[in-house]
């Protein structure tokens, strides 16, 4: 397996095309492929527009959801060590989630509401709602696969910035919007990873609050690989006698024996890694819709919204919610060192192995057969399995195929070589393939929360990057 002769020159054309577009100029990328023994790394553009400063290969990006996937791997660890089972109950190990959910529901003349200002238009309306009794137990599976019914605010926004079509509830804003009752620094699409609460008082302000967007079991993309880093972090305690924080379990598991020697969540006062850091951009849709202004991301969301951290809270403030769903940072090359591992079967190059070969295949390939994926928001996102024009759904931290007949149980997985892939809030992607060995990481800083960016960003960056990456293979 290998690339062909002219590739350099392909993907040279393609990303740096990407820097002129006329729809979403990019500011700068970094981007790693390999397939075989052929591989590619560069980087393109600016990392910071204002300045010149100059795009390189050693910038630490915003991982953002392609962290869910890495924490993941990690609970695989403790899976093989006998340490939980899929099918358990999430309160049998988190005291604040061994409770009945209600269901939040959209109700012209439901009984509650409450106001919400909007982040991309900084209006304030009232959302009025009825709750329903959730009927069915939230397991562990559900928080590998993002089927918790602990969704993102940010689906309702843009449905009702757009008219629908990507999720058509406001569940997400209203049990949002009452988990910042409780604490109002709970989360906020502008504030992703600046809450001044530690893993464990997020994720009980979560089961505090005990509202759910839909029933365990649907996809419901949002926060549930950071309610695993807190059984992660339960289950480490439980076994070894001792606490740790889950960026030091993921340092002691991951990080540490693959001499990803960038990668962390935070980054301390004065760290000199602190000054490889892009700008994080946005991009403001201009009257129209059809064309967009880049600029820095906290100049892309109205006046009236404050406290917008997602450039610095990596680096400054109070450093304390370590997110499995969105909190790493760290070089392409580090990232792509957890890809090599998954390509070597679990053993890194000192020859420890991390993860069977079954867990490695359950990771790439394993699919959990009971989700409900024929849901607008599962579909809006590609992963509605057969209801989807490519079969695959969201499983372990990352979309899987289902060119085949896999089932979970245990560890039952598939032979086939189709792709698992995901990205991030900064439009990061990451594209793999077990069995061709080959994989591409595709890396710019351009923040999907803007209009824009989700307007026009995944098919520019994902799915145009994706079909030239295949294009290139001999």
């Amino acid at each position: 397996m290998k690339l062909q002769e002219n590739f350099e020159g392909v993907l040279d054309g393609h990303f740096e095309s990407l820097l002129s577009n006329e729809q979403l100029p990019v500011p700068g990328l970094v981007v790693l492929a390999r397939r075989g023994q052929c591989t590619y790394q560069k980087a393109f553009g600016f990392s910071d527009l204002n300045s010149g400063k100059e795009m390189q290969t050693d910038a630490m990006f915003r991982m953002f959801s392609m962290t869910k996937v890495l924490t993941s791997f990690v609970a695989l660890r403790l899976y093989e060590e006998g340490l939980f089972d899929f099918e358990d109950p999430v309160g049998k190990y988190i005291a604040s989630f061994d409770r009945s959910w209600d269901i939040v529901i959209d109700s012209k003349d439901g009984p509650d509401s409450l106001d919400y200002t909007s982040f991309l238009t900084g209006q304030c309306s009232k959302l009025n709602f009825k709750r329903q009794k959730s009927l069915q137990p939230m397991l562990i599976k559900h928080l590998m696969s993002e089927s918790t019914g602990i969704e993102y605010e940010l689906f309702s926004e843009y449905d009702s910035f757009l008219g629908g079509g990507i999720c058509n509830r406001n569940a997400g804003l209203v049990a949002n919007g009452i988990r910042q009752k409780i604490n109002s620094d709970v989360y906020k699409s502008t504030n992703i990873l600046g809450a001044d609460l530690t893993l464990e008082q997020f994720v009980d302000t979560i089961g505090t609050a005990g509202v759910l967007t839909c029933e365990p079991g649907e996809f419901s993309y949002g926060h549930g690989a950071t309610v695993l880093g807190r059984v992660i972090e339960i289950l480490y305690e439980k076994s070894r006698g001792r606490s740790r924080k889950f960026s030091e379990i993921m340092s002691e598991l991951l990080f540490e024996p693959l001499g990803m020697q960038d990668a962390t969540f935070f980054l301390a006062d004065g760290d000199s890694r602190i000054s490889r850091i892009p700008t994080l951009y946005g991009a403001k849709l201009m009257p129209g819709g059809t064309s967009v202004e880049i600029a820095v991301e906290q100049e892309c969301y109205p006046s009236v919204i404050h406290n917008i951290t997602n450039q610095t809270a990596h680096y400054e403030g109070p450093r304390s919610y370590e997110s499995g769903d969105t909190g790493s940072i760290m070089t392409v090359s580090d990232y792509a060192k957890f890809y090599d591992l998954l390509l070597n079967y679990g053993v890194t190059n000192n020859g420890e192995r991390l993860l069977s070969v079954e867990g490695i295949r359950t990771l790439c390939k394993g699919r959990f057969r009971d989700l409900r994926l024929n849901t607008q928001l599962a579909l809006a996102f590609g992963v509605g399995g057969e209801f989807s024009p490519f079969a695959k759904s969201f499983n372990f931290g990352w979309a899987t195929s289902h060119s085949d007949e896999c089932s979970i149980g245990g560890y039952a997985t598939s032979d086939h070589s189709d792709m698992s892939n995901w990205g991030g809030y900064a439009l990061t992607q990451g594209f793999f393939y077990l069995d061709q060995k080959s994989y591409m990481l595709v890396c710019p800083q351009l923040m999907l929360t803007t209009p824009g960016a989700f307007a026009f960003g995944q098919a520019l960056i994902r799915d145009q990057s994706m079909a030239v990456f295949h294009n290139v293979w001999a």
